[in-house]
């Protein structure tokens, strides 16, 4: 745009107006020249509009993209009509080298197949697990304080998940479904002992869901290292960069941890986790590209919780 020069002054002699109505008038025509000249565009992600209420990495995305955009740029989520099974939205971002974010957990494959940016949306406490269980069942899990004595129950899982890898290469037994909907049916007809979620997820989904057949289990937490990241197409090198860039602004500034510990996905979970007995599990998917070492990244339990 080519640099304008505008006497406020020398206009208002000479078209005989107040040179207030001339300076409203000037102000109003750089906000339609600004308009004019905004660039949209469009992300798609692999939420749907039906998650926006309660969204978290949705929500995460557009501050990570805004935090790096250029001032005329505006974002523009495009959600999908519908909801999909883990793999297939691998599947579909893979073929897809177009400004497309998907968020799942990582595991070694899935960094061979698609562009991660590795900073983890939960500060790796998708690693910390508990246990929902039917209510009145907590008796049955008192006496367990290590995996051998996990052994003797059945888990769900969903099939395309890692943790299902993460949890039978630690000896637990597990029956699997495509959907997590799948999943809370199951545990309700029956067909397992257990179902292992989030700390994020875990308390959330019971009020979401308004469940009343299940409970969380009161005394134990699963842990094993691991990061849920956005991911792109591996062709798509500059999206990967504005959403690693945004990131690492949101974590300077402290908006990331602001966002992260208020919210209810977040709060609700970790108020519930004193004296529980961790669990320790290896991860021998977990990428060797995994950025461990860095404690910006990562939160840290010790205070909450005893490892037994």
């Amino acid at each position: 745009m080519p640099m304008l020069r505008f006497d406020c002054r020398l206009f208002a002699l000479r078209a005989r107006m107040p040179l207030r109505c001339v300076v409203f008038a000037f102000i109003l025509l750089l906000a339609t020249l600004a308009k004019a000249e905004q660039v949209h565009i469009p992300v798609k992600v692999q939420g749907t509009a039906l998650e926006q209420p309660s969204d978290y990495f949705t929500t995460l995305l557009v501050m990570a993209l805004n935090a790096s955009k250029a001032d005329n740029e505006v974002i523009d989520i495009v959600f999908s009509p519908r909801d999909y099974s883990q793999a297939r939205w691998i599947n579909m971002l893979e073929n897809d080298s177009s400004d497309f974010v998907i968020w799942t957990m990582t595991d070694k494959e899935r960094e061979q197949q698609l562009r991660p940016i590795r900073i983890p949306l939960f500060k790796g406490l998708f690693g910390y697990r508990v246990l929902l269980i039917r209510k009145h069942e907590q008796a049955r899990f008192d006496h367990i304080k290590n995996p051998k004595h996990l052994t003797k129950f059945l888990g769900g899982q969903g099939t395309h998940w890692p943790d299902t890898l993460i949890l039978q290469a630690n000896g637990l037994r597990l029956t699997t479904a495509e959907t997590t909907e799948s999943l809370f049916r199951m545990i309700n007809a029956r067909r397992f002992d257990y179902f292992p979620r989030g700390v994020s997820e875990a308390w959330f989904e019971l009020l979401q869901r308004k469940e009343t057949r299940l409970e969380v289990e009161d005394n134990l937490l699963i842990y094993y290292p691991s990061a849920i990241y956005f991911f792109v197409n591996k062709n798509n090198e500059a999206l990967a960069q504005r959403i690693e860039k945004g990131m690492e602004l949101l974590i300077d500034n402290g908006k990331f941890d602001q966002f992260f510990y208020n919210h209810p996905r977040v709060s609700s979970g970790l108020e519930r986790l004193k004296n529980r007995r961790i669990i320790t599990l290896k991860n021998p998917y977990l990428p060797a590209e995994t950025p461990v070492d860095n404690p910006r990244y990562w939160i840290d339990l010790s205070k909450l919780v005893s490892e037994q």
